[in-house]
């Protein structure tokens, strides 16, 4: 089962490095997850900013098969992944989320904590449709 972990926490990051218009040096993803839903933000931390980008095909599948690798009793609900000097760091929350608190409200929360008050550019909302 740990090998299983540690190699889907691999493909996480190799999965993130897709997105080759920005180092993946200082690459921040934060995820929340649970039974059939997973949702995620990833931030590029470009010194004087960070910058938001939206998740690439393929991210979803691989937290969801990371989440579900776990043993039951072990599942986390939230997990901090970071990417620095060629490695990755991951952290993971176990146990119910604050009901009270909105994933924004946690996901701006663990932001300041990590980065201070570094602005966060976001990218503009995606259209879905026929048109999209």
């Amino acid at each position: 089962m740990e090998s299983e972990v540690g190699t889907l926490l691999n493909e996480v990051g190799n999965v993130l490095a897709q997105d080759a218009d920005y180092p993946l040096d200082g690459t921040f993803l934060y995820v929340e997850a649970d039974w059939g839903w997973v949702d995620m933000m990833i931030f590029k931390d470009l010194g004087d900013h960070l910058l938001a980008r939206w998740p690439m095909n393929g991210l979803a599948d691989v937290l969801a098969e990371l989440w579900e690798a776990e043993v039951p009793a072990k599942r986390w609900s939230s997990m901090q992944y970071r990417i620095e000097g060629g490695a990755f760091s991951a952290s993971f929350t176990h146990g119910q989320l604050d009901p009270e608190e909105s994933t924004l409200d946690r996901r701006h929360r663990i932001l300041q904590q990590r980065y201070g008050n570094k602005r966060v550019d976001y990218p503009p909302l995606r259209r879905r449709g026929p048109d999209a």
